[in-house]
């Protein structure tokens, strides 16, 4: 086929694909609310969403900004780490840059705004809200793993993952809506930023910046902990509850689902070579 001929057919296919690349997801996240409103009996919205706490701080408020972007940059190194474990056995990454990606479309909407909104509703909203029955921690810590798998790639495996601790923090000690507001900020900012220091700032410069986000966040993270250990041992989950949910059949078919939706990036690319030189 005229593919075959001319491979960069394949990628102006694809990114016109891009186009509707959010649709899916935007459904399959509605479907998802909805399922969770009806398990939860109409709390999602008459209770979940209108959940208070405390007032935000302007240390608070700086101090998560630090936790955003410490999480960026770990990620980014965890997730070299793992490409540099792939290329070693001819595998590698097909991912798009995602600063690119939504500089170029209208992905900017679905993953800076339209995105934050729902996964926060889904997850710190019905999800959390779900499982505080067995912890604060067991639920924070819970929804931060299926939030992290839910991206399906492991390019944002560990970055969601990280975060999504943070974002349940933030909806039980304050409300949903900072986390809300914290995850927007993320997608449109912080991601953007570093995108644009990658890509425009001088490799060195850009080197050192890195490194001092990942210093600040760093020692934030490690005097947080230690002030508020005590806080957290109080809210230990109940016995035996993690025990149970590493136990169950459908989280493990979850995992093994999105690690396969995750490796399939990096396997499509041989076939379709393979394909060309047919």
């Amino acid at each position: 086929g005229s593919l075959r001929k001319d491979p960069s057919q394949v990628t102006e296919k694809l990114n016109a694909l891009n186009v509707w690349a959010g649709i899916p997801y935007l459904i399959s996240i509605s479907i998802g609310l909805f399922l969770f409103n009806a398990y939860r009996k109409k709390a999602l919205y008459k209770y979940d969403l209108k959940h208070k706490g405390r007032k935000m701080t302007l240390s608070v408020f700086f101090i998560l900004l630090a936790f955003l972007g410490f999480s960026q940059v770990f990620s980014s190194v965890m997730t070299q780490v793992i490409e540099r474990m792939f290329e070693t056995i001819g595998l590698h990454s097909p991912t798009p840059d995602l600063g690119d990606t939504i500089e170029r479309s209208w992905t900017m909407l679905l993953y800076g705004f339209f995105g934050p909104i729902t996964e926060e509703f889904f997850f710190r909203g019905a999800g959390l809200r779900g499982l505080e029955r067995y912890g604060k921690i067991f639920a924070i810590v819970m929804t931060a793993i299926l939030f992290g798998l839910f991206h399906a790639n492991f390019d944002q495996l560990f970055f969601a993952s990280i975060i999504g601790l943070g974002f349940g923090y933030i909806a039980f000690e304050y409300n949903i809506w900072w986390a809300i507001f914290y995850h927007i900020f993320n997608n449109f900012v912080i991601s953007q930023g570093l995108h644009y220091v990658a890509y425009h700032v001088d490799e060195g410069l850009a080197n050192w910046l890195q490194i001092g986000v990942l210093a600040i966040g760093s020692i934030v993270m490690i005097v947080v902990l230690a002030t508020k250990w005590p806080a957290i041992k109080a809210n230990k989950p109940q016995p035996g509850v993690f025990q149970r949910a590493l136990a169950s059949f459908w989280f493990w078919f979850f995992v093994l689902f999105t690690i396969l939706m995750s490796i399939v990036p990096y396997v499509i690319p041989i076939f379709q070579m393979a394909n060309f030189k047919g």
